[in-house]
């Protein structure tokens, strides 16, 4: 069986889902407890809308996790330092 590596999108989807149903938390809750409207979360938990930065701030502070731990298919810091920079 051949492993297919995620995207950094499907990445964020799957693990904000996983992180947000984890504390028991609706999409609107999350999105009015880091400032921003309930319909971003869903976006992004769809895949139609990539956060911005700010945002991963946001949300990895609201989950106590690093940011890696949200945006990066493996969690690497230098993965994700060279594809901003």
């Amino acid at each position: 069986m051949e492993l297919v590596k995620k995207s950094r999108g499907e990445v964020i989807m799957t693990k904000l889902e996983q992180l947000r149903r984890q504390k028991n938390i609706s999409q609107s809750k999350l999105g009015l407890a880091i400032g921003v409207n309930p319909n971003i979360i869903s976006q992004i938990e769809r895949g139609w809308r990539k956060p911005y930065p700010k945002l991963l701030q946001s949300l990895a502070a609201y989950f106590g996790v690093p940011i890696e731990e949200i945006a990066n298919p493996d969690g690497s810091l230098k993965e994700m330092d060279n594809k901003t920079a």
